[in-house]
């Protein structure tokens, strides 16, 4: 699959995707029992939406890791949906009432969350630069050539 391709099938997903979930959203709002049932729906629909670009933005990093022959599409996945998994989260929890207690271990917990989402896409874009592990190498490597070293 070329870069130009994979942006294209993206593209041609995506769109529709939102669009689905707009048009759904327009479909259940009238449907809603008042604020609290009106503010879950929107709520939802936004993670929705933010599920399919976090899934553009995805394929846009694996495309220009096709185009330009270097990267850490994989690593990029990660930070892209950690970042979203958290942060819907946070919004899922957070209340206006909360004591200022509550709101420091919220905001605390969901930090070190972020962090750990920066440890594991640090490990794996490491992993992705380092040669012997990359899977991209690996591909453009004929088998059993003489002129190969093993790994070690």
């Amino acid at each position: 699959m070329t870069p130009s391709s994979l942006r294209t099938v993206t593209a041609a997903a995506a769109v529709p995707a939102a669009l689905v979930i707009v048009l759904h959203l327009a479909l259940v709002w009238n449907g809603a029992n008042g604020f609290a049932d009106r503010r879950h729906i929107a709520f939802a629909h936004g993670i929705a939406l933010a599920a399919v670009l976090g899934i553009a933005l995805a394929a846009g990093r694996f495309a220009m890791r096709l185009e330009r022959g270097y990267g850490t599409p994989v690593a990029d996945t990660i930070a892209i949906a950690g970042s979203l998994v958290v942060l819907a989260h946070l919004a899922w929890v957070w209340r206006d009432g909360f004591l200022p207690d509550e709101q420091v271990a919220v905001t605390a917990g969901h930090l070190l969350a972020l962090a750990g989402v920066v440890a594991a896409t640090l490990i794996v874009r490491a992993v992705e630069l380092d040669d012997r592990f990359t899977l991209f190498q690996r591909l453009k490597q004929p088998v059993n050539s003489g002129d190969i070293e093993p790994l070690p």
